[in-house]
């Protein structure tokens, strides 16, 4: 399997606020937590990623680590990226879009790596076979070394569901949760906000 429990799972936080969620995560109990810049990573399996997507309020998605390896050119990146055993992660004919970043890399075009990788999940799982919302694959190329993460949040985690009407720059509900966190508030204080906006802070505490 290209992913046997326990995987190392990452969740994004704003930069600074990485101990927050770090605390959060521990809390609810997440093994093996970690903060690393731009967020936490945790172990475990799919259970506890369908877990962090809906328990944890500061996180802003839940990523998956697929794979790590080292590229120092496009087509060491397309071998390597072929040779990972995607049917065991993803059903024929699902649709992938890749987004790659690169950064200090001999690879440093990250539309050519995005490119190589698809083509790499395409040959190995077919065309895609509907036209749903297709499943999100990063990759970052930081020195040389390739890390392949899969999205499995879709859309970002600060968007509850529950508020409409807003300003045009309303506070990230998940920033006002791990600001409370900051702050002290631990569900059972009262919260007072007289410059509420659209009520973020409120409606996270």
């Amino acid at each position: 399997m290209i992913l046997d429990p326990p995987f190392e799972i990452f969740l994004s936080a704003p930069p600074g606020l990485e101990p927050a969620l770090l605390a959060e995560a521990q809390a609810q109990g997440f093994a093996d937590a970690v903060a690393v810049p731009g967020g936490v990573t945790v172990s475990g399996g799919w259970p506890e990623v369908w877990r962090a997507n809906l328990e944890l309020r500061g996180a802003g998605r839940v990523l998956v680590r697929v794979a790590s390896f080292l590229a120092f050119h496009l087509a060491q990146l397309d071998k390597r990226a072929r040779k990972l055993p995607w049917t065991d992660l993803l059903p024929p004919g699902t649709s992938v879009k890749v987004e790659a970043t690169s950064r200090g890399s001999k690879i440093y075009h990250g539309g050519a790596a995005a490119e190589r990788i698809a083509a790499a999940i395409e040959a190995a799982l077919g065309p895609a076979a509907s036209a749903a919302e297709p499943v999100r694959m990063l990759a970052r190329i930081e020195d040389n070394r390739v890390t392949l993460s899969l999205d499995t949040s879709g859309e970002p985690l600060h968007k509850r569901g529950h508020k409409e009407a807003v300003g045009k720059a309303p506070l990230r509900e998940t920033l006002a949760a791990l600001f409370l966190h900051e702050a002290g508030y631990r569900g059972r204080e009262p919260v007072v906000d007289p410059m509420c906006g659209s009520g973020t802070f409120v409606i996270e505490a």
